[in-house]
């Protein structure tokens, strides 16, 4: 349990002040977006409007933080051969994984916090015990399929195909779930691609948590086959690239 702490500060240390800047980016940049819909594009919302934006721009930030940053740090992890030297250590590629899996939660709940705050103290939003517990704890459950997809973009190879491809999808899923404006904007035949990405399922999901409202089962349902898919495409993966080794 020693090494598993020990490895656990050190996995801390190099992935939030390797590049705190970075660092800074992914997690202030939800936040500011927030700001920016709810107290300048949009000044005339129905209410409710900034509590159902802050659930939006949370997921976003869970999107962030796993297409970007997860995947950027295992496949960084893998090109300069950490992955070699923890297999050739006493320590498990398990430990390692659940380490970077800790590290990566952490971060989350950074995000989450950070949205949450400036939805708090500058919009008011009023949030209970119940509600901290659903934003920090089953909002990024939900957002599980956003860290698979993390786990797999960092098998594409090179850093800089890994950064543009994780951008791609993050904008692409940000834009067509609906978590940037209302799906309802949206042309019909748009609509109907954004039910099914995994973004919306999720954020909406959670909303109904938040909101103490019964969770639609056809969400419940998209997501559910988002990570079953998503598992059984990384588990090919992985065998192949072992296959490989």
């Amino acid at each position: 349990m020693n090494n598993f702490a020990y490895q656990l500060k050190i996995n801390l240390k190099r992935f939030l002040l390797r590049n705190p800047f970075f660092f800074i980016f992914i997690i202030s940049l939800p936040a500011v977006f927030y700001l920016i819909y709810t107290k300048v594009a949009i000044t005339d919302a129905p209410a409710g409007w900034n509590k159902r934006f802050l659930v939006s721009m949370i997921v976003y930030g869970i999107l962030i933080n796993s297409l970007s940053t997860l995947s950027r740090i295992l496949s960084s992890d893998d090109k300069k051969g950490f992955k070699l030297f923890v297999k050739l250590s006493p320590t498990s590629l398990n430990s390692y994984y659940a380490n970077i899996f800790l590290v990566f939660e952490f971060m989350n709940i950074i995000a989450v916090s950070a949205v949450a705050l400036v939805g708090v103290f500058i919009n008011k939003v009023n949030l209970s015990l119940e509600n901290w517990l659903v934003l920090l704890v089953a909002v990024p459950v939900l957002c599980l399929p956003f860290a698979l997809l993390g786990v797999l973009i960092s098998f594409v190879g090179d850093e800089n195909a890994v950064g543009a491809l994780a951008n791609l999808l993050m904008f692409t899923i940000a834009i067509l779930s609906g978590l940037w404006w209302p799906l309802s904007m949206m042309p019909d035949y748009l609509q109907k691609i954004g039910k099914i990405m995994p973004g919306y399922p999720a954020s909406q999901l959670s909303l109904d948590l938040l909101l103490k409202q019964n969770m639609s089962g056809n969400q419940l349902q998209t997501l559910f086959v988002w990570l079953i898919v998503l598992i059984l495409i990384l588990g090919l993966v992985v065998k192949n690239k072992g296959r490989k080794a």
